[in-house]
């Protein structure tokens, strides 16, 4: 089986408290398989939505019995963490740890950091949430019209 690249991404609004989490996954040729959007609120900072977004994503994949997921942020604070480079800040250590687990569960699963060039498509998920009128996710197996510029953007990074 193929390796699909998932990619993730949050947005962070100290002022209102509204955040927003975000994922794409696409297979080898960069073609959608799911995205994925959902409005968070009590987020402390953005590192921590970054992180609730990676584990909203593994979660899903591991849910839809994907077994090889490459999954890219473009925290690159996120991926030391998980890979021992950095110290786990206390705030976020939770849902470290959660995220570690599933890894654990799943031997196909990798994270990496991509740079936010790479990263487009996961951005404007996570900011498309500010016009959510709600915490339902929105879950999309069609590039949605407001998407599909950032999805061509992001292609040559898929392969």
């Amino acid at each position: 089986m193929d390796m699909i690249k998932c990619n993730t991404d949050g947005s962070w609004n100290k002022e209102t408290g509204n955040s927003g989490v975000g994922w794409i996954s696409r297979d080898q040729r960069g073609q959608l398989l799911w995205a994925e959007a959902r409005k968070v609120q009590n987020m402390g900072s953005p590192i921590e939505v970054e992180a609730e977004a990676l584990k909203w994503a593994i979660d899903t994949m591991y849910a839809f019995q994907y077994k090889q997921v490459c999954f890219e942020s473009d925290s690159q604070v996120l991926i030391q963490m998980l890979r021992g480079e950095e110290p786990v800040w206390l705030t976020i250590q939770p849902i470290i740890q959660d995220i570690q687990k599933r890894l654990q569960q799943s031997s196909g699963y990798e994270v990496m950091y991509q740079q936010r060039g790479g990263n487009m498509a996961a951005d404007r998920i996570a900011k498309e949430t500010s016009s959510f009128e709600n915490n339902v996710p929105r879950l999309y197996s069609i590039v949605p019209s407001w998407l599909n510029s950032f999805v061509e953007v992001d292609k040559p990074f898929v392969r």
